[in-house]
């Protein structure tokens, strides 16, 4: 469900955001359950995976293409989350349908994370783009891969992929290197490409013109896989010089304003800047008009194909901007782990409809496996079109200077965290939606406590490195 007039909105980004902003929210209807079954269509069924990187939830009013395109044509997930919220761990669980109990992959960097825990540790022997390749799919990667991808040897190329172009930034440690707007190069399949600071050399809109040269290459035949992963809105939150003053400062909500009650011992004990606050918010929107101008080029470029295509948009992990007094996504609160989600897969999934109930990035790739027809290797996650859904998900995570390493148990109402060394908290998301007061011990939560205890012992085993059960 194409249309001509894409590109000439996405010029027009900015008359269009401000519109966005005075039409009323459009009905959705909440579907009780997905369908049971994936249902097989005549030819192969082409894939769209598009990542945004620490995209903050409620954003998505700077993106009218992607709500027109993308979510208005499909379901949003309205509780999608990501289990162990934050860059290389949400990738790799996304790219093989396996939590990071399952990867070994829990970091970014060290020897719990990055590319080499999940290059050593065999996971990049199982990944979607495997998986398709095997079954004749065309299958492409432009933008981030994984943090640490660096640390590979020059010309290295991931199985699975045909066409392979990753950003890497030359002026960061290796290890750290995972995107950049400017001065950047891309790698991969090709000679590595070098980048500077002309407005042309904007990292969205580059690997978007490669998206699309991709696309309009590929043999109408064959089925593809496309792997669209902007740098955008990650921080230093650089916006495309044509998208400077079209968005307002955003203000913040009560949660950036508050201290939590009942706070474990290690959070902090003072509030962020609000005004900070407010700008951030500000730059990730006018980072992600780029993003939502390369959606309409990509959905454009599929033409006829996208009738016969599944697209699947969210965000790696959310960032929290004052919450819990915290700038960061390295933890289980819904700032970090709540994120954008949709699917659109014409014929299918009912259009503009929303579904309430816990997905995860892992559930993400099973619901591709679901819908393609291909296998993964032992994954943990759950199609979207499966009747066996869950109610709830795991949380796990290796210590960070925030916070002790965790287990935990998240639910559409309630949020469980236990910690290595033994503080707990439990918010129940009816009765206070910005997690200011925990919970946990309170004589009118012991039976839910308990409970999510329970599912958190189940979930969470193994546990993450310097986590147990009987600790402290």
């Amino acid at each position: 469900m194409t249309t001509s007039a894409t590109i000439g909105r996405a010029t027009a980004v900015g008359q269009l955001v401000v519109a966005a902003t005075l039409t009323a929210a459009f009905a959705t209807l909440t579907i009780a359950a997905p369908p049971a079954q994936a249902v097989a269509t005549a030819a192969p069924l082409n894939v769209v995976v598009i990542v945004t990187d620490d995209q903050v939830e409620g954003t998505m009013d700077a993106m009218p293409i992607t709500r027109d395109l993308i979510r208005d044509q499909g379901v949003t997930l309205k509780d999608g989350i990501i289990p162990t919220s934050t860059c290389c761990p949400s990738r790799t669980t996304l790219l093989t349908g396996q939590y990071s109990r399952t990867t070994g992959v829990y970091r970014n960097l060290g020897p719990n994370g990055g590319w080499s825990a999940f290059h050593v540790g065999g996971s990049e022997d199982r990944t979607l783009a495997v998986a398709l390749n095997d079954q004749g799919y065309r299958t492409g990667l432009f933008g981030k891969y994984l943090n640490g991808f660096a640390l590979a040897d020059p010309g290295y190329v991931p199985p699975g992929w045909d066409s392979f172009h990753t950003i890497y930034d030359p002026s960061s440690k290796p290890a750290l290197a995972a995107g950049a707007y400017y001065n950047y190069e891309l790698r991969g399949t090709d000679q590595t490409e070098s980048f500077g600071q002309d407005p042309t050399d904007y990292s969205t809109d580059v690997i978007a013109a490669k998206s699309v040269s991709f696309i309009e290459s590929t043999p109408a035949d064959q089925p593809l896989f496309l792997y669209f992963a902007p740098t955008g809105p990650h921080s230093p939150f650089v916006h495309a010089p044509r998208h400077e003053g079209l968005w307002h400062r955003e203000p913040v909500g009560p949660a950036v304003k508050q201290l939590t009650t009942n706070a474990p011992s290690f959070l902090p004990q003072q509030l962020v800047n609000p005004a900070r606050m407010s700008k951030h918010l500000r730059d990730q929107h006018l980072a992600l008009m780029a993003v939502d101008e390369a959606v309409g080029r990509i959905v454009d470029a599929l033409g006829a194909r996208a009738d016969n295509t599944l697209f699947v948009y969210m965000s790696d992990n959310g960032l929290q901007l004052g919450e819990h007094g915290l700038v960061n996504k390295y933890s289980p609160y819904s700032g970090s782990t709540d994120v954008p989600m949709f699917l659109r897969w014409d014929g299918e999934i009912t259009p503009g409809s929303t579904f309430r109930g816990i997905i995860t990035n892992a559930d993400l790739a099973a619901t591709i496996a679901d819908a393609t027809g291909i296998s993964l290797v032992n994954p943990d996650g759950i199609s979207f079109f499966s009747s066996q859904r869950p109610d709830g998900a795991v949380l796990e995570a290796t210590a960070d200077r925030n916070h002790p390493a965790y287990c935990g148990w998240r639910t559409a109402r309630y949020l469980y965290v236990s910690y290595a060394n033994g503080e707990e908290e439990l918010y129940d998301y009816r009765q206070d939606p910005y997690e200011l007061i925990n919970q946990a011990e309170q004589p009118d939560y012991t039976d839910i406590q308990a409970g999510m205890r329970r599912q958190a012992v189940t979930g969470c085993t193994p546990t993450p490195p310097g986590f147990n059960w009987s600790s402290p």
